[in-house]
């Protein structure tokens, strides 16, 4: 990439804000990203294995003929291949189709005749049965020089917005030229009613339906894994028996090879089991090793240990935790040797504490069209509609193209650390279709390992009465100051002048323990245990998980959904408490957020979408309103839409130019607001400024958690992730295991554990994901997290009627379980209404009861 030409590198960010244009705005994607060639020569491996010839893109649909493979063949296909589970398939154009089946083919139509090019049962170092003929098909474009014609999508990009002489038009006529037009078309097509949302919940379909290389629960953490599931062996130059040690454990800080022999003759050499492909190869280091810690590295690759050839050298200016070695290497090898030229200081042996490798999705090279065709759509709402699947595949391939696309640029606009400075830009709005990227990972963990500062040398020690935060929880009135909670404790232990230091919380993720906790009149000797104590500690007198007890902070206030019981969305949620001018205590909490998500720990803090968003940079309406307040949401919606008459009836003497905020202060919204009526005419300008109001009622509070979270994590890392990310990294996935759920249950009208229905209803939980017990938690109690009490009663419906969907009554915590034939169904029923029974009633005034029956 460093080595293109600078306008072609400029021409795909052109055509990268078109694109994102066109997504935002749910118009035609650039014609240039959704490139088809009309034909792409191919030629055979020549190695005798015969090649059928279908009638579809299945082993399985008709056979029409054989070609035969003794030696090299070409053949001409359509520029719009398909993968499915079985590899790639090519269309044979009509000229091979008449080349290869003569007469037999007189009654094929132009559909039919497809042959498969790659092989996925097939290891990756057979290579594959078609390979592409580079070709020089655009005018005036160089080859790549890749193994795919230069009449790919990508130089189409290059081609129609670089810089040249002719302009767009030109461009626009040479890729006309020699376009599949109709394949074109039916890329840049939109679904009817289709929108960036629709666009991000394809993006998530695809990313569940490939391997677990794309999880978030792995994709920072850069010190764990197996590499036997990839290396079959491993040797080194010296100490062989330490380096087996890396194979298993190269997590363990304490386990390391250490060589013993001349300077710069020392190497570590994998043997990689057939079929991977390498997306990333690095060493974990750890800079208290000083002189033993590499720098300078060769990297050989190679089918043979004689066919050894350096591919790569890599130099380090500074100590990192982790020295990416290779990434997305375009075919397979046998062998990489790891060479370790020189080490800082001019050391004379190194010492490698583990060795990371992480494997390319097996669909990388190609969207497998076939998780469209039988696919559960039940856990992405927008996509369960009446889509061709053939749609909805085309337009996850241009998606993944302009993921590619914004991959191939992705170093030219993104700094690795900023404060304050827009680092993203304009290319924010894909920010949740990033899960599709594949140098995601990658530049995560650089900017993270970049900006980790020194390991603490000494743990500080700080001293904690957790005895008298007890009794502060219990009573916060009596103490008024809180100096007595385990928060405030800890802050004042923590400042600079009291440990010695001034803590810049960018510690590494091998960071097991960031301070030492001796608990008064305990008998505790703090190894990890205490220490990870305090941040639960922490998190639960910030947001209790119970709603009964009082808040021993002032900090955070339980929203009005968690009070009023007015929702079934986020009834367990808090939000920066409007009235709070503690500023400097939520820069420390957004400090312990960036450390928890440089780390393994956590810090479970129980916020709406509404605060994620804004630490994230993400943008917010008032419909994200709702997880925060949502009868003052449901009341606007009524308001604007209700007829004079029924405004009067209504409304008339009770609304006034005022609005209660989050935390219950009551606030004027113009000079005298709260002696000021509503008007009908006026009801439009009281809307307006109370939306106006409300999202900005903690705008401070949340800028001060947001400057301690950009003072301990770049905010190139923010601008990579989601908010659903950031809130997993700072808080951790939350397991909701069945056994936990039954602890919480209650049975009501005859029914118990042993009950038929609840049999099923506990065999189907078994098989939910964590996700999806969480949507079932939130449909019965509003509450996404355990503990939340669950109260089962039999359903609702006539006594004789089975099978039918789940009622719940989230003000009770109730499910209403109907009778079920088995599991299977109870599981099918009980998911549908966890995703699609939770929409937001508007059919009863706000000033109404609002019933909460799903």
């Amino acid at each position: 990439m460093t080595q293109d030409p600078a306008r072609l590198r400029l021409g795909r960010i052109r055509c990268l804000r078109e694109t994102i244009k066109s997504l935002e705005t749910g118009s035609p994607l650039p014609t240039a990203l959704c490139f088809v060639p009309k034909q792409i020569e191919y030629i055979t491996t020549g190695k005798g294995t015969a090649l059928a010839i279908h009638t579809g893109p299945s082993a399985e649909s008709k056979k029409l003929g054989e070609v035969k493979n003794d030696t090299p063949i070409k053949v001409l296909g359509h520029g719009l291949d398909s993968w499915n589970d079985q590899g790639q398939w090519i269309q044979l154009a009509d000229e091979s189709l008449a080349k290869f089946l003569g007469n037999k083919g007189g009654g094929v139509s132009k559909n039919e005749g497809w042959m498969l090019a790659k092989d996925n049962a097939v290891a990756v170092d057979a290579g594959p049965y078609l390979t592409p003929i580079v070709k020089k098909s655009l005018p005036g474009l160089p080859t790549t020089g890749s193994d795919v014609a230069a009449s790919k999508w990508e130089d189409a990009v290059e081609h129609a917005y670089s810089v040249r002489i002719g302009g767009a038009a030109q461009a626009a006529i040479d890729l006309q030229q020699c376009c599949d037009e109709k394949a074109v078309e039916q890329l840049r097509a939109v679904p009817d009613n289709w929108t960036l949302e629709h666009d991000e919940e394809l993006a998530k379909f695809v990313t569940n339906s490939k391997t677990k290389e794309n999880n978030l629960a792995i994709m920072l953490d850069s010190m764990t894994g197996d590499l036997s599931e990839y290396v079959s062996t491993i040797s080194a130059s010296s100490e062989n028996d330490e380096a087996q040690t890396l194979v298993d454990r190269y997590a363990d800080s304490d386990s390391y090879w250490e060589s013993d022999g001349s300077t710069g003759k020392h190497w570590l050499r994998l043997v990689i089991k057939p079929g991977i492909l390498i997306r990333r190869l690095s060493l974990i280091l750890d800079e208290e090793d000083g002189s033993y810690v590499p720098q300078d590295v060769d990297v050989a690759v190679g089918n043979s240990v004689e066919s050894l050839t350096v591919s790569k050298k890599v130099m380090l200016d500074s100590h990192v935790d982790e020295m990416i070695l290779l990434e997305n290497c375009p075919t397979s090898y046998r062998y990489v040797e790891i060479r370790i030229k020189r080490c800082f200081s001019d050391g004379g042996d190194c010492r490698i504490r583990g060795v990371k490798l992480s494997p390319a999705p097996a669909a990388i090279a190609g969207l497998n069209q076939d998780i469209f065709g039988n696919a559960d759509f039940a856990n992405f709402p927008k996509l369960d509609r009446n889509i061709p699947k053939e749609q909805l595949y085309h337009r996850a391939l241009v998606l993944k193209r302009a993921i590619q696309l914004f991959d191939s640029v992705i170093g030219l606009i993104m700094p690795t650390w900023t404060h304050s400075l827009q680092s993203f830009g304009s290319f924010s709005s894909i920010r949740q279709l990033l899960v599709l990227s594949n140098f995601r990972s990658a530049l995560l963990s650089m900017f993270l390992s970049s900006t980790t500062s020194s390991r603490v040398g000494k743990i500080h020690v700080i001293h904690l009465n957790r005895r008298l935060a007890r009794e502060h929880s219990h009573d916060p009135t009596a103490d008024t100051t809180c100096s007595n909670s385990l928060f405030n404790q800890m802050f004042e232990a923590l400042k600079p002048q009291n440990c010695g230091s001034n803590l810049d919380y960018r510690w590494s993720s091998r960071q097991e323990q960031w301070w030492e906790c001796v608990f008064s009149n305990e008998g505790m000797i703090d190894q990890g245990g205490g220490f990870r104590e305090t941040l639960s500690e922490l998190g639960e007198e910030l947001c209790p998980s119970a709603s009964d007890v009082p808040l021993p902070l002032k900090l955070f206030c339980r929203t009005p959904n968690q009070l009023h019981d007015t929702s079934n969305l986020y009834r367990d949620t808090y939000i920066p408490a409007p009235g709070c001018n503690q500023y400097q205590h939520f820069t420390w909490v957004g400090q312990l957020m960036g450390a928890c998500l440089r780390s393994r720990e956590h810090l479970i803090l129980s916020l709406p979408p509404f605060i994620w968003k804004q630490l994230n940079g993400e943008p917010v309406s008032w419909e994200d309103f709702a997880t925060v307040d949502t009868a003052q949401v449901k009341m606007l919606e009524s308001l604007v839409e209700l007829s004079e008459e029924g405004f009067e009836e209504r409304f008339s003497g009770l609304l006034t130019f005022s609005v209660a905020l989050s935390d219950g202060t009551s606030v004027p919204l113009v000079p005298n607001g709260a002696d000021t009526a509503v008007t009908y005419a006026q009801r439009l300008e009281y809307a307006s400024l109370v939306k106006k109001t409300r999202l900005e009622e903690n705008k401070k509070q949340i800028d001060a958690l947001k400057k301690g979270l950009l003072m301990t994590v770049p905010k190139s890392v923010l601008d990579l992730v989601s908010w659903q990310e950031l809130e997993q990294f700072v808080c951790g996935d939350p397991e909701l295991p069945v056994d936990s759920m039954k602890k919480t249950a209650h049975y009501d009208e005859g029914l118990s554990e042993t009950s038929a229905i609840v049999k099923h209803l506990w065999a189907a939980l078994e098989n939910f994901s964590n996700e999806e017990r969480s949507r079932f938690l939130r449909f019965v109690t509003g509450r996404r997290r355990l503990p939340a009490p669950l109260w089962i009663c039999p359903g609702r419906w006539d006594g004789g009627t089975v099978d039918a969907l789940p009622e719940s009554a989230t003000c009770s915590s109730t499910l209403f379980l109907p009778n079920y034939s088995n599991a299977k169904i109870a599981a099918e029923k009980i998911r549908y209404a966890a995703y699609h029974c939770v929409a937001i009633d508007t059919d009863t005034s706000p000033y109404d009861d609002f019933g909460e029956d799903q």
